[in-house]
């Protein structure tokens, strides 16, 4: 999409979808202390992931991870902490340490936004998809800016 777009978000996802900023950490324990103590963030939740059928870069490459979620305003924070696997999360901390790692959207269709990453010439660096078409796909857009683009289907509710 150009600058001068007669109809913007009209792309991969609009704009207006933004909903999450996720940060890699060392220690979700730790950061949450932090966070809590000196900025009064919270509350938070925290879920441990098993992701079994998970891919990267195109092949099945499951990892077990703990995830912590809080909310800015109305965006969703996820702090992440990997265990095991192969996934771009190890390689991001490995490579650059903890930090800002990727911003997501909500897309209405996982699988229609996933064919218009590939058709502007991006790649699905890690992803997870369920049977009920939720999920979530990373996409490889830090090559220019720094920054991975998450494309999100949330459940309509959470168990």
């Amino acid at each position: 999409m150009k600058e001068d777009s007669p109809n913007p978000g009209a792309g991969i996802f609009p704009p207006s979808s933004l909903c999450q900023i996720g940060i890699v950490v060392k220690s979700i324990d730790e950061t949450i202390r932090y966070y809590r103590d000196v900025f009064e963030f919270g509350p938070f939740e925290i879920r441990e992931v098993e992701y079994s059928t998970a891919t990267y870069y195109g092949e099945t490459a499951g990892y077990r991870g703990k995830r912590a979620f809080f909310h800015l305003g109305p965006i969703q924070v996820e702090l992440i902490e990997l265990k095991d696997g192969k996934t771009i999360h190890e390689s991001f901390l490995r490579e650059k340490g903890e930090g800002l790692h990727h911003i997501g959207f909500l897309v209405e269709n996982l699988e229609e936004a996933k064919k218009k990453a590939l058709a502007a010439g991006l790649k699905i660096t890690q992803g997870f998809v369920r049977p009920d078409g939720t999920g979530f796909a990373y996409l490889d857009s830090d090559r220019v800016g720094g920054v991975v683009f998450e494309l999100i289907k949330r459940p309509e509710k959470r168990p």
